[in-house]
């Protein structure tokens, strides 16, 4: 990745959108169904609210270090001990999330459409696309990410608009779900759903400008929280509770439901359309980013060595969990509910430290003149 690569807001929104929506086309809804009951897409509500307001504190502190990325704030801070130490919780981060996600994607193809193949057949055609996608570089990831968006948004609208005629408003009642408390204590957990966020931390040198930083992590948190709650919100219309915390693909399931007279039937194709082509392109800059993540913390000369290592890897530790309920369970109770400590708490502690130097060095130096 070099530096005369230049993002525009697009991009990056394209990007943050694709690492943080894609969730909705795996277990999402049915993750916020098992928190909050037929409340979640109020619990997503909240917790987007709460992942904006850290997001701009955030965004506030990022302003002393304009052009810089996580990394260089942790090198400033620390020096070399410090940006190693960011930069292996950072690929633990990546590769034990990437890992999963890939898990999910290869159970659910097998699911939908590969029964008869062996899981690890499954995930080698998911490992392989992601691997060519990841030595292409980030450049023509984020371009076709920003290409790809309209058409997986589309194909997410005719889901939500055949799905109309099967809502049923009493699947909402009552109104807070398990209860308004459950809501509130879940909430905070609940902001690893925004964990895709720490890509923006690392193109943070390719946006021109701390203003273009602040506009896509703003923009790209409202419409990734607007997106994930009308997904929940439709899911949770159509279906009632406690039926919403059965089923394995949400969005697909709606999508199957779909039927329009004689010729507009079968819509679950489109779904696996658009969920494949967003799985490749977040696999893809998810194992990109862990081998640049590798390469600039310990300083190394080019990622792209990294890229089938990481790929081995990643591949490897998918094939740990047994089964995909087990998949399920490592993704909705333990990296959902803990990734914060990484996005916000960790960004959070560096920026603050950080700043504190700064003032600290400004204040040393008025006092020498």
């Amino acid at each position: 990745m070099e530096k005369k690569i230049i993002f525009g807001n697009r991009e990056a929104i394209s990007l943050l959108l694709i690492f943080m929506c894609n969730q909705l086309f795996l277990s999402f809804p049915r993750n916020m169904a098992e928190s909050a009951g037929n409340a979640g897409w109020i619990l997503t509500i909240y917790i987007t609210v709460i992942s904006l307001v850290l997001f701009l504190i955030i965004s506030r502190l990022y302003k002393n270090f304009e052009g810089k990325d996580i990394l260089d704030v942790a090198e400033f801070l620390g020096g070399n001990i410090g940006r190693i130490l960011v930069g292996i919780i950072y690929v633990i981060d990546y590769v034990v999330i990437i890992s999963v996600i890939l898990r999910e994607y290869g159970e659910d193809l097998k699911i939908i459409s590969l029964v008869q193949s062996p899981i690890s057949f499954v995930l080698a055609l998911f490992a392989i696309g992601m691997v060519f996608g990841a030595f292409f570089g980030l450049e023509p990831l984020v371009r076709l990410g920003a290409i790809s968006v309209p058409v997986i948004f589309l194909g997410f609208l005719i889901t939500v608009v055949g799905s109309i005629k099967y809502f049923n408003f009493s699947n909402i009642l009552p109104i807070f779900g398990t209860g308004l408390v459950e809501i509130l204590i879940e909430g905070p957990s609940r902001t690893s759903v925004f964990s895709g966020l720490t890509s923006l931390f690392l193109i943070a040198p390719f946006l021109r400008s701390h203003d273009n930083f602040k506009k896509s992590g703003f923009i790209g948190l409202i419409l990734s929280g607007l997106i994930l709650t009308v997904g929940n919100l439709v899911y949770s219309l159509v279906l009632p509770y406690p039926s919403t915390t059965s089923n394995f693909l949400p969005i697909y399931q709606l999508s199957r439901l779909i039927e329009y007279g004689r010729f507009f039937q079968r819509i679950e194709s489109i779904f696996v359309l658009v969920w494949s082509m967003t799985a490749l392109i977040y696999l893809s800059a998810g194992l990109f980013f862990s081998a640049y993540i590798y390469k600039k913390t310990f300083k190394l000369e080019y990622h792209r060595p990294l890229i089938i290592p990481f790929g081995i890897i990643i591949f490897t530790l998918s094939l740990i969990p047994k089964s995909l309920m087990e998949t399920m369970f490592i993704d909705n109770s333990i990296i959902r509910k803990y990734a914060w400590t990484v996005t916000f708490g960790l960004t959070l502690v560096l920026l603050i430290l950080a700043s504190i130097k700064i003032k600290v060095k400004e204040g040393r130096h008025k006092d020498e003149k």
